[in-house]
């Protein structure tokens, strides 16, 4: 069940150099200094965080995870402080984002021929931010871990939503514990934090306590979400509604 969500923002470094014939190459090189600083953000971990959220979570995915890292979820949700938890949990892409502000090169754009040497460079940094986390603060780590003072660092359009992690009302979970296990008893229902973003960051934006749950049960690897051949078994749509109408009546109570 969806308590809270990470906060969406792109972020641009640009650089500029003079510029020039090929032949003649320079010192001042746009795309050199631009590849060093993309190796200084990629050498950089935001540290750790939590919420009752995401160690609810992790206490739930460590009991039923084997290994290391099942064990280091549940240490890590009894002790968030556990460095060697934290870096165990880090190191494994799924869930990294679930204790740490995350950011990381998607976009590249350098250079205008290719026979001279670039005027520009320009790399985007997604970010995926922790709840509570301000926007304006990982820009200042951004530009702190650059460490080059001609580098501009700009927040791109749409401005990011910032959304706090909603509570965890009794009343919610009960009603949507009863219609999962309607149909699967015994089904642990635990809140989680998505990676974001989706449309309940206004509301928590705006102070409305919201709550992201799916009717839905498939395989983990089976629902291609986002991609052209994304689809849902034809079975849940009929359960689909039954699970909707008894969450919402019982809600609406």
């Amino acid at each position: 069940m969806q308590a809270a969500e990470k906060t969406y923002a792109d972020f641009r470094i640009s650089l500029t150099s003079p510029g020039g014939h090929s032949s003649e190459p320079t010192a001042d090189n746009a795309i050199y200094r631009l590849a060093r600083i993309i190796d200084r953000v990629a050498g950089y971990q935001f540290p750790p965080q939590s919420n009752e959220i995401t160690r609810a979570s992790l206490r739930a995915l460590g009991a039923h995870t084997p290994g290391p890292l099942g064990a280091a979820m549940t240490q890590f949700a009894a002790h968030p402080d556990d460095g060697a938890a934290a870096a165990t949990i880090s190191a494994d892409p799924a869930y990294v984002g679930q204790i740490r502000t995350t950011c990381v090169a998607t976009m590249l754009n350098g250079g205008h021929a290719l026979n001279a040497l670039p005027q520009s460079a320009s790399v985007n940094i997604n970010c995926r931010i922790f709840p509570g986390t301000p926007v304006d603060s990982v820009r200042d780590t951004l530009v702190k871990v650059i460490d080059d003072q001609s580098a501009s660092v700009t927040v791109l359009q749409p401005p990011p939503v910032a959304s706090p992690a909603s509570p965890l009302r009794q009343d919610v979970i009960a009603a949507v514990t009863d219609a999962v296990h309607q149909r699967y008893p015994g089904v642990d229902v635990v809140p989680g934090m998505s990676a974001g973003a989706s449309d309940s960051m206004y509301f928590r934006n705006a102070g409305v306590p919201s709550y992201g749950i799916d009717a839905a049960f498939t395989k983990p690897d089976d629902t291609f979400a986002h991609g052209l051949n994304e689809k849902l078994p034809a079975s849940e749509v009929e359960a689909g509604l039954e699970f909707w109408h008894r969450v919402l009546v019982q809600l609406a109570k």
